[in-house]
């Protein structure tokens, strides 16, 4: 199957991530890409008050699909060393024993349709193992009055339709612009339900 996209107004997120968002934190000074907290070492966001698995929710009012937004904290802690993280991309748990450790690359991942997945919000880290945090997209509509990059593409596996509840998988087709992991029509109970369709792909 050839990959195909959706835009980020034909879908949204299930968050599938532990707890509830942060009821009293705002969006972070600078903005969720900003540089105090965003692409930084865990002790650097620490110091600011933001712990791996935190969460704010946002809500958007301009988009053609107002609503909330979830975004969370966490480490990337592996990458792709041909597609890089960039915006758009989904990233997977890395680690069974670090439930906030990330990663694009399917080769470090802990098995396709397992687990939440997020979506990067800007390029992170450099290098394999780039040990960063920063904020992910994790629920909800695309924080696109607060994230201007989450508007776009983002790619699937062809097989999405309107009104389908999606996993994720392996791209067939992986590059620098799509990354390694897209979204798939869910069709087994054991597969993590990580969104809604609102239009099949193309």
């Amino acid at each position: 199957m050839a990959d195909q996209v959706l835009t980020n107004l034909k879908f949204y997120l299930h968050d599938r991530w532990p707890g509830k968002p942060n009821t009293r934190m705002g969006v972070p000074e600078g903005g969720f890409t900003g540089a105090l907290h965003h692409n930084v070492t865990e002790a650097v966001g620490l110091a600011l008050g933001y712990r791996l698995g935190e969460k704010i929710q946002v809500q958007n009012k301009t988009t053609g699909l107002a609503g909330p937004s979830t975004l969370i904290y966490l480490k990337l802690s592996n990458q792709d060393a041909t597609n890089i993280l960039a915006a758009r991309h989904l990233v997977a748990l890395s680690s069974a024993a670090l439930p906030y450790n990330v990663t694009n690359e399917v080769a470090t991942e802990l098995g396709n349709q397992l687990g939440p997945i997020a979506i990067a919000l800007s390029a992170m880290g450099s290098g394999a193992t780039p040990a960063v945090c920063g904020w992910f997209w994790c629920g909800g509509v695309a924080p696109i009055d607060f994230v201007a990059a989450m508007e776009g593409n983002f790619y699937t596996l062809n097989t999405v339709t309107a009104g389908c509840t999606m996993t994720w998988n392996t791209l067939a087709t992986p590059g620098t612009v799509a990354g390694e992991i897209g979204f798939d029509i869910a069709n087994a109970a054991a597969e993590e339900h990580v969104g809604v369709a609102l239009a099949a792909d193309a």
